[in-house]
């Protein structure tokens, strides 16, 4: 990256321009410090996660290398040490979290998509530090990806709808196909339909499918303009058919819904100054879409006309008059013709406007009404660069408009932030504008030869080099993925968009990628619309001159640590109190002493695994266990906003690409299983064996025992609650409802409140149905109310589960869940034994060797049409030499096509890179 120069306190601020910047004063030196202050009391970090592919199917191993940068300069963050990786369900629930080690800015992880503990479906993976958590969601790093099934019964399901206007409150009608995996359709199957509204039944319906695996349906709408939460459940009703519930959204875009935000430059207009106003135009499926139209002052005279020139976006100018309203005729998708209000007219301000002059500079123009063009007033203006303030100055208007030409040198690469300040520190004209140095790396990928063959072997030559053509050292990643399987496109976010444009920017960017692949004006002046209307994140300009208004509430890790308090029996701390941590396996054994808050801390050489855990105990002068309080500080989870704009099901009108995907990848488990190897083959053997919970106090015979989770189970999602455990391995399975009294004769249990007498099942408002309806939770033997030991108990409390199923003479089978806890004295004693803590923290997540086959003319022509990879190779760790060279080698797979390499990384001076090149293997 370019090197800037940023402004400080002790830095020399030259005489600007006559008349209009005046030698920078006491009071823009005090605004610049409170700049400042903020950057360096809350200095940003920002992560880029490079993924192996952009969609997966179940029992795939998800790939993935962590670029953790500084906000400022965007070199590697030494503030923290760890990162949180986690895979979220459509509804924004985690299925899985790891933590991953991170050293100088660099890390890599996997996530394996195990059949028990991930199912098909829309998911975003979140990448954050803790520290991160101190910001906005905005902040985190997110991507989503589509998980799809390994089974030949999983249902598609391909819709087409349209509105019906003419009835009062509109009608949809909606042909629905339902194939296989590989497209065959679902014929003659009977169905049940359920439209909802949100969580709200509008309708239901029984139907069969036809020959060619249609069903029509046709239905009401509570209101023609709502339709963005409206969905189709399916489910098929067949003997053995797949039962799986099919949520299908209802996406029509009417275009009488589609929301367009007309923003002008700088803020506001204001009366009697031209104006350049942006806008963007988004339907009701989340999506930009094409418009146009002209605007009208209340006299209804033409005084603007505009188009969309990329995504929805644009810009135009005009004059806005004092004491008139504006509004816009626009021409929607279908013709449809709408109009809207434009901000209202401010008759006095100020208003900031910049243009991209030419390649080295910037002009700025500042203008006001008359009264405050003539007024004695200082204002100040501030250019900054992620939080770094790059250029300062004291504006005096003294009756002219002002106008003045900034080189871009003083600024790096990214997006520029200009705020016009008042006296009193107030921002009234806020403007972001993109400034490229073309100061990225330069990557060329060649390969050797022109075409391979299948299970050939392929040499890639890397080289990296700065803007000025000499050979960078660097750390990056690289994928190769099949392009009949896998579709990377060139417009998705990459390491160079996301640091550098998306992450300074809030909501999403559609095609962010598309802004980077070539510098052309058109581009230019598109990525400047978007700047215009897209919202950006950045600090509170409140909190900035206000800095006791925000506090660090997270702290920054920079390594793995065991903090906690203990008290007394008075909940006093207990001060100068010997504290020991021991771990079975490896062996370790560490003693600290609380501080005068009876604080504790223990650090270095602590790594724990996805089955670690601690036991802290607390040590009188005698080196025994008293009774004291011990409480550790737990890693509690972010809650995550849910997405404004629903995710699509990965089975919903899927991608041809994804099909293949999912179709070869239940190819290769055929062939897998199919394939007996060489040599002699024995008779199959099963072995059977029923999971024991040591312990149980479940009074069934095993027969009726229809689940057992165990430790292990336990421990793979330690960190879940009761609920989210059993939501995240049973998913559609799991429910919640209401039941009422069964006539069915139910064991006795003890009642965990009146202890020593027993008590039926009672009448609950709240149960959880898995399978059948789940009556009951009994724990160590004590009844306990599912809705609220669903939530307070977790995982890492759990020896085990079982599940019984009892049959009932009503409507509904039940079922009693039995629960064995370490501790075994049910839920009045879930708390931590005194004097001890049992501690087990979020494990490492220590990246497996990628599979990697290597083919001989030995073995090469051995189980042909097996190796059907969609990742052919995952290189997390290709670093390249002073030369700026690097050579990367791996096998062609079974399956002649082309091939996708996509290379990311950084120079770790603020430098990054991007390139991707097609190798092609053909038959032998």
């Amino acid at each position: 990256m370019r090197r800037i120069t940023v402004i400080y306190l002790t830095a020399v601020f030259s005489l600007l321009s006559v008349a209009a910047f005046a030698q920078v004063n006491g009071d823009l030196l005090k605004t610049l410090s409170a700049v400042a202050g903020m950057r360096d009391r809350l200095p940003i970090e920002k992560v880029y996660l490079q993924l192996d592919k952009p969609y997966y199917s179940v029992g795939d191993t998800l790939h993935f290398k962590a670029y953790l940068m500084n906000g400022d300069f965007l070199r590697p963050s030494l503030r923290s040490g760890l990162l949180y990786v986690e895979l979220d369900d459509a509804m924004n629930r985690s299925t899985k979290r790891i933590m991953v080690k991170i050293i100088g800015g660099i890390g890599w992880g996997d996530m394996v998509l195990n059949e028990e503990e991930i199912s098909e479906g829309s998911y975003t993976i979140r990448a954050y530090t803790n520290w991160m958590r101190n910001f906005s969601e905005d902040n985190i790093f997110k991507r989503s990806i589509y998980i799809s099934p390994v089974n030949g019964g999983a249902t598609l399901v391909n819709a087409d709808y349209k509105l019906d206007t003419t009835t009062e409150k509109g009608k949809i009608e909606a042909n629905l196909r339902f194939t296989a995996l590989n497209s065959n359709p679902k014929r003659l199957k009977d169905i049940t339909l359920k439209v909802m509204n949100g969580r709200h039944t509008l309708s239901k319906y029984k139907a069969t499918t036809g020959i060619d695996g249609t069903a029509l349906l046709d239905f009401d709408l509570p209101d023609k303009n709502i339709i963005k939460d409206i969905t189709i459940q399916a489910k098929q009703t067949d003997k053995d058919a797949d039962t799986a519930i099919l949520t299908i959204p209802v996406i029509i875009k009417n275009a009488a819904n589609t929301d367009i935000q007309f923003m002008p430059e700088g803020g506001y207009l204001v009366a009697g100054i031209n104006a350049k106003v942006g806008f963007k135009a988004i339907a009701d499926d989340g999506k930009e879409t094409p418009i146009n139209g002209k605007v009208y002052n209340s006299k209804q005279q033409e005084v603007a006309s505009f188009n969309a020139t990329h995504k929805g976006m644009g810009a135009f100018e005009f004059t806005a008059q004092a004491g008139e309203s504006y509004i816009a005729k626009v021409t929607l998708p279908g013709n449809i013709s709408k109009s809207y209000p434009l901000p209202m007219v401010n008759p006095a301000g100020t208003i900031l406007s910049i243009v991209s002059k030419d390649k080295e500079s910037l002009e700025i123009t500042l203008n006001a009404t008359p009264g405050l063009l003539n007024a004695p007033e200082t204002y100040y203006l501030i250019g900054q660069t992620r939080g770094m303030v790059c250029y300062s100055a004291l504006i005096n208007f003294n009756g002219a408009i002002i106008k003045k030409t900034i080189p871009k040198d003083q600024f790096p690469t990214g997006i520029a932030h200009f705020t016009l300040f008042s006296s009193n520190n107030e921002p009234l004209n806020e403007r972001i504008i993109y400034i490229d140095h073309n100061d990225n790396l330069h990557i060329n990928i060649t390969t050797s030869k022109p075409k391979f063959t299948v299970r050939d072997s392929i040499a890639v030559y890397l080289e990296a080099k700065d803007k000025d053509g000499k050979p960078v050292r660097g750390t990056f990643s690289m994928a190769v993925t099949d392009d009949s399987q896998i579709t990377n496109h060139r417009t998705d976010n990459n390491i160079i968009s996301n640091l550098l444009l998306t992450s300074d920017l809030k909501g999403t960017v559609e095609e962010p990628g598309w802004y980077f692949e070539t510098n052309t004006p058109d581009r230019a002046a598109a990525l400047d619309n978007l700047l215009l209307t897209q919202g950006w994140v950045g600090y509170d300009w409140k909190l900035v001159f206000n800095p006791m208004v925000q506090q660090p509430q997270f702290p920054a890790e920079s390594e793995f640590t065991v903090r906690g308090k203990v008290t007394n029996l008075f909940g006093k701390p207990s001060r100068q109190t010997v504290i020991r941590l021991l771990q079975k396996l490896p062996v370790l054994a560490i003693d600290t002493i609380t501080n005068n808050d009876g604080r504790f801390t223990f650090k270095g050489n602590l790594y724990p695994t996805d089955t670690a855990y601690y036991l802290i105990q607390a040590k009188n002068k005698n080196g025994e266990t008293f009774n004291v309080g011990i409480d550790v500080d737990e890693f509690i989870p972010p809650v995550f906003a849910e997405p404004k704009h629903r995710p699509m099901p990965w089975y919903f009108n899927s991608d041809t690409t994804l099909l293949n995907n999912a179709n070869t990848k239940i190819a290769q488990h055929k062939a897998e299983a199919d394939y007996k190897g060489e040599g002699h083959m024995l008779k199959e053997v099963v072995i059977k064996s029923k999971k024991i919970i040591p312990g149980s106090v479940n009074p069934f015979p095993a027969e009726r025992v229809s689940i057992v989770l165990d430790e292990k189970d336990m421990n793979a999602d330690k960190n879940m609650s009761l609920f989210e455990l059993l939501k995240k391995r049973y998913g559609r399975n799991f429910y919640l409802g209401t039941i009422g009294p069964s006539s069915f004769p139910k064991p006795k249990v003890k009642d965990s409140i009146n202890s020593g007498m027993t008590t039926p099942h009672p009448l609950t408002s709240t149960a959880y149905f898995l399978y059948t309806r789940l009556a009951m939770i009994i724990i160590d033997g004590h009844y306990a109310p599912p809705d609220v030991y669903m939530d307070y108990l977790t995982a890492s409390e759990i020896k085990g589960i079982e599940v019984v199923y009892i049959p009932t003479l009503g409507k509904y089978d039940l079922a009693d869940m039995f629960i064995t806890t370490y501790s075994g004295k049910g839920p009045r004693f879930l708390h931590h034994t005194p004097g001890r803590y049992v501690y087990r923290p979020l494990g490492f997540s220590f990246p497996k060797e990628v599979y990697r086959p290597k083919y001989t003319e030995k073995n090469k022509d051995i189980a042909v049409g097996t190796d059907l990879r969609s990742t052919i190779h995952w290189a997390p760790n290709v670093v390249t030499d002073k030369d700026g060279k690097a050579t990367v080698s791996f096998y062609s797979a079974d399956k002649p096509a082309d091939y996708t390499l996509i290379l990311e990384g950084t120079d770790l001076k603020g430098a990054f890179g991007y390139g991707r090149e097609k190798i092609k293997v053909i038959k032998k």
